[in-house]
């Protein structure tokens, strides 16, 4: 009989469904990577003789009251405010509306929220239809915080939401490779001034992709299609590394320019499946480049956090 076997049969899933909420494939798992993390801080005999009689009464054993001592703990390490740096981007999740934060009002009133977040409709990793809401690092934390506080042993289910970020300026030209659009010279001269090509909403747009997206065999899987790439030059950027295999495309003086290929991608849902490919650790950027041997107006993705040296 193999340790999955023998855990099927094992009267601790029960246990762990009753003490932390857990469903049986999720107990199963719990209990799996509770006994493969050689890194955890046991409880020591000592400690166990002392709490033992009055764990054993609540339902737990010494491996179940030692995992709980790793989730207090987390909890606790997550409630600790971070350092988030003039680059970094404050962290997105999907929390999985369930237990005691089964919706939005709970939610609301648990992170003491002014306004309920709003429901996302999808499916879990098992296939069963269920709903997220949209929570950031700070909600997150005052979650913990409170079922803290209220010496809740449910652990919330948090899915990291990371995707490239759009937010094109309908008054600038905020944000252009390569560009101050502070500074006078980019101030736009008219409403309708070339700056503000492309628009946020505006599909089809010209993209210029350097790295793993100018590979047709990536695009292809992200977006179900044969890709049509065109050779492009873009201006105003330099190709640096980050996490020492990753391309990175930041700005540099207006006389740099990067060959890769333009792609046309012709509607948000497109559009979409890129910036979550991409991650948070880039944004969307206006950009300008050659194409056929004209200036074309477009996008791309620049990095937002530090290079390697």
């Amino acid at each position: 009989m193999d340790f999955l076997d023998e855990l099927e049969d094992s009267d601790d899933i029960k246990r762990w469904q009753s003490l932390f909420g857990y469903t049986h494939v999720q107990a199963i798992q719990k209990i799996q990577e509770h006994r493969a993390d050689l890194s955890r801080v046991p409880i020591t005999d000592s400690h166990w003789d002392i709490v033992r009689a009055e764990k054993e009464a609540e339902g737990y054993n010494k491996e179940a009251y030692e995992h709980s001592h790793s989730l207090m703990t987390s909890l606790t390490s997550n409630s600790r405010p971070r350092k988030i740096t003039s680059k970094t981007k404050p962290s997105v999740y999907l929390l999985k509306l369930e237990g005691p934060l089964d919706t939005v009002i709970r939610v609301q009133s648990a992170a003491g929220l002014d306004i309920a977040p709003q429901e996302h409709r999808g499916t879990d990793d098992s296939g069963e239809h269920t709903v997220f809401c949209k929570v950031d690092v700070h909600t997150k934390e005052k979650l913990g915080e409170f079922l803290a506080s209220q010496g809740s042993r449910f652990q919330p289910t948090f899915i990291r939401y990371s995707r490239a970020e759009k937010d094109l300026s309908t008054k600038s030209a905020y944000p252009t490779l390569g560009i101050d659009t502070t500074m006078p010279q980019h101030r736009l001269c008219s409403n309708d001034d070339p700056k503000l090509v492309p628009a946020q909403n505006q599909y089809p747009v010209w993209y210029f992709f350097y790295g793993t997206l100018a590979d047709p065999s990536v695009l292809k899987r992200l977006l179900g299609i044969d890709p049509s790439y065109c050779p492009a030059s873009v201006v105003g950027g330099v190709l640096k590394t980050w996490g020492g295999k990753y391309k990175a495309l930041v700005d540099a003086p207006s006389g740099k320019t990067v060959r890769g290929q333009a792609f046309l991608v012709k509607n948000q849902e497109q559009e979409e499946c890129l910036q979550l490919y991409e991650t948070d650790k880039y944004d969307v950027v206006r950009c300008e480049f050659q194409l056929h041997g004209k200036k074309v107006k477009g996008l791309t993705f620049r990095f937002i956090g530090d290079v390697d040296p």
